[in-house]
């Protein structure tokens, strides 16, 4: 007996044993047992910038001349700002320490010879150098045993670390490290040295660093027929970046009954110009459908843009001054309580609120989904699943029936929804 996947307008049946893998796969995530050898490193990365960003007039170099180098200072200030490294220059360490801490590196361009800017890799790195300080002796030539221009010393650099994911297309951490080095012999290009020793000691620090270690084991994310979003022009949602956190029954004011040519959906503002995302399933081919606010008012709105790869869409009304929903992308945890809002049956039940908790992240065909066991029927599809705090991590999408209320329901992360309709927070 196939299983029926139903909310809103769609149907679709999957067989039994496809329905089963998906709700038994995760099994195959599980994480080593307490004590067990920690597993190698899944994912690889790749440096993809380093940064020189230190606060304006700060002493970053004090080199001084004679035999006993306390002539001459020669200084170096930074005069403010943020200026790109040669990457090329701390690429080399950076492997060179990962790889030995026994992580996969990808250097840029070591894949394709043709595209210095190539290189597949799981993870991109980038660092802040914050501080840095370089202090030694610089030779004059004058005594026999030192070469003109060769230097010795001491270095030290604190740097703030990004690690980006870009299937998930979200910074997974942030982290910061400091690492010095010391050359007791001159030689020339000392200085220069000095840094890049300097800059392979925070790496180590990265390397042991926990987060790091967490990010770079992490399962894999299925990326074989993996669906990703296309290129196309930007839709910016005003005022989406400084819309508030509200209470729940707050936030229902924002969400929205969308009547079409075959039935009700649900849908919710993004944006103080008009905005509403809903599903794609909900507006079908329609290019203008009725809106019903919480007041029981109407207005008309105009179909914006269309993923039905995603299930998505997003459609544009009068906002009628109201305030958009906060958007929170990013990872979410099961066992983390949320709200559903929507229109259940229709417009009788516009505003309804129902609560659960997140049972599961999954993929499905190539796409993520929020599993929850918060209650949804027929008119909820496109409205939000929102956060204790009201802010949007997902949208409703299916419900998975077997004989009976099973408390399976699949919602759109938000940030994938945004990723496919190339929505930007502004």
């Amino acid at each position: 007996m196939p299983m029926i996947l139903t909310i809103g307008q769609r149907t679709v049946r999957a067989p039994l044993a496809a329905m089963m893998l998906f709700l038994t796969c995760g099994a195959a995530l599980a994480q080593p047992a307490p004590g067990a050898p920690d597993a190698p490193a899944q994912n690889s990365v790749k440096l993809v910038g380093v940064y020189l960003a230190l606060p304006a007039g700060s002493l970053w170099l004090s080199l001084k001349t004679d035999m006993l180098c306390v002539a001459n200072p020669v200084t170096r200030t930074w005069p403010g700002g943020r200026e790109a490294q040669n990457l090329p220059l701390y690429s080399v360490p950076f492997k060179a320490e990962l790889e030995q801490a026994g992580y996969k590196v990808v250097t840029p361009g070591e894949d394709n010879l043709f595209d210095a800017q190539a290189g597949t890799a799981d993870l991109e790195a980038a660092g802040v150098i914050t501080d840095a300080r370089i202090e030694g002796c610089i030779s004059n030539g004058a005594y026999y045993f030192n070469e003109r221009g060769s230097v010795r010393g001491t270095g030290s650099l604190k740097v703030d670390w990004q690690i980006y994911s870009r299937l998930k297309k979200q910074v997974v951490a942030r982290i910061t490290t400091n690492g010095s080095a010391r050359q007791d012999k001159s030689v020339l290009g000392g200085e220069a040295r000095l840094v890049t020793e300097a800059f392979a000691s925070n790496v180590r620090d990265l390397a042991a660093n926990a987060d790091f270690r967490t990010a770079m084991s992490a399962p894999k994310a299925i990326t074989e027929g993996f669906q990703v979003p296309g290129q196309q022009s930007k839709i910016l949602l005003s005022g989406s970046l400084k819309a508030p956190t509200r209470n729940i029954d707050d936030a229902v004011g924002s969400v929205v009954t969308l009547i079409t040519g075959s039935g009700t959906g649900s849908g919710f503002l993004v944006s103080e110009d008009g905005y509403l995302l809903t599903n794609a399933h909900v507006v079908g081919d329609d290019k203008e459908i009725r809106v019903r606010w919480s007041d029981g008012i109407e207005t008309l709105a105009q179909v914006g843009r269309v993923s039905k790869a995603r299930d998505i869409a997003i459609i544009k009304t009068n906002p009628r001054d109201r305030t958009p929903l906060a958007i929170k992308r990013g990872a979410v945890s099961p066992g983390q309580r949320v709200y559903a809002i929507g229109s259940p049956r229709g417009q009788m039940f516009q505003g309804t609120v129902s609560s659960g908790i997140i049972s599961a992240n999954r993929i499905i065909d190539g796409l993520r989904y929020i599993q929850s066991d918060t209650t949804v029927s027929h008119g909820s599809s496109g409205g939000p699943l929102v956060d204790e705090k009201g802010s949007v991590i997902g949208i409703t999408d299916l419900g998975i029936q077997n004989d009976g209320p099973a408390g399976l329901n699949l919602f759109i992360p938000i940030g994938d929804a945004m990723d496919f309709l190339s929505l930007e927070q502004r």
